[in-house]
């Protein structure tokens, strides 16, 4: 197969050139937003922790009683396949994983005998954008948007209704940042658009609690455990804009963009404007962990 200039993607056991891929017009993610979606990073080919994005992939389906037809072993068969494919087996990517409802053109709005409706898998991947190794250097700028800029009421899941964490990451880029910070309708800071938030105050590591209100990601897990590791004082609390403006440090966390230093919020730096010292401690752990993690994925397929 000739891979096309825009990739080739999974569809329902199918690789296709991604401008022909095609779902149903009565697809329950197209039509309301039924599904759900994890995205992580490959290096080299090869997925970190793929297991436990795929269980909580599969959790968070559950919430929505919709079955996630793949096993592990077929995820990371089709995995390899699609790295092939797409010739990024020596290069790092960003896979994305949608699993949504189905649909019956008889029946555009099911609401009873779900299991009868054959959900649509889909997995992109994309190379990750060459400006990210000068974000992580350098930091980027980011911006606190007004209160009640939340993801919704499902904030802890990751489902297919992303609009307001779109509409927020093209607010941040109109204002010439690479990440949003959303605010809760109570004034407190919740999370990035695509990221979770941290804080360096006195020493101490503070990321925003409350698992009703965000989407505590799995690198939020894996940042506290390396900072606990390396001895630097964590809490999980409630902050609030003037926390970010008082900061010595901030940065972001995801499974794509790794650690990020956040330079700036609204124009003004945080602490003296550069990336500081636990933010450094914590990218170096964090890409020690990357290179101790990957043997254990396996090697990559000839």
């Amino acid at each position: 197969m000739q891979v096309c200039r825009n990739g080739i993607v999974y569809l329902n056991g199918e690789y296709v050139a991604a401008a022909a891929a095609r779902v149903s017009a009565f697809d329950g993610g197209f039509m309301y937003g039924d599904g759900v979606y994890t995205t992580l990073r490959l290096y080299r080919g090869r997925a970190l922790d793929l297991a436990a994005h795929l269980e909580r992939l599969r959790r968070h389906a559950a919430a929505l009683s919709l079955p996630v037809p793949l096993d592990d072993v077929a995820f990371a068969a089709a995995i390899d396949r699609l790295v092939t494919l797409n010739d990024l087996r020596q290069g790092d990517g960003r896979l994305r994983i949608t699993i949504s409802r189905g649909g019956d053109p008889d029946d555009p709005l099911p609401l009873h005998d779900l299991l009868r409706l054959v959900p649509t898998v889909l997995m992109t991947l994309h190379p990750v954008p060459v400006e990210l190794a000068a974000w992580a250097a350098e930091g980027i700028a980011a911006c606190v948007l007004a209160p009640g800029s939340a993801r919704g009421g499902l904030a802890h899941l990751k489902t297919l209704n992303g609009l307001p964490a779109v509409l927020a990451q093209r607010e941040a880029a109109a204002r010439g940042c690479r990440e949003a910070i959303l605010v809760g309708d109570d004034g407190r800071l919740l999370e990035g658009a695509i990221s979770n938030l941290f804080l360096v105050i006195g020493g101490v590591l503070v990321t925003p609690t409350g698992e009703d209100y965000l989407l505590a990601g799995r690198t939020r897990e894996r940042i506290l455990s390396l900072a606990a590791g390396l001895g630097v004082p964590c809490a999980d609390r409630r902050l609030d804009p003037s926390d970010l403006h008082a900061a010595d440090e901030a940065f972001t966390a995801s499974s794509v963009r790794e650690v990020l230093p956040v330079t700036r919020v609204d124009g003004r730096p945080v602490g003296d404007g550069a990336p500081g010292p636990v933010t450094r401690r914590l990218q170096a752990a964090y890409r020690d962990l990357v290179e101790k993690a990957l043997p254990a994925a396996g090697p990559p397929a000839a």
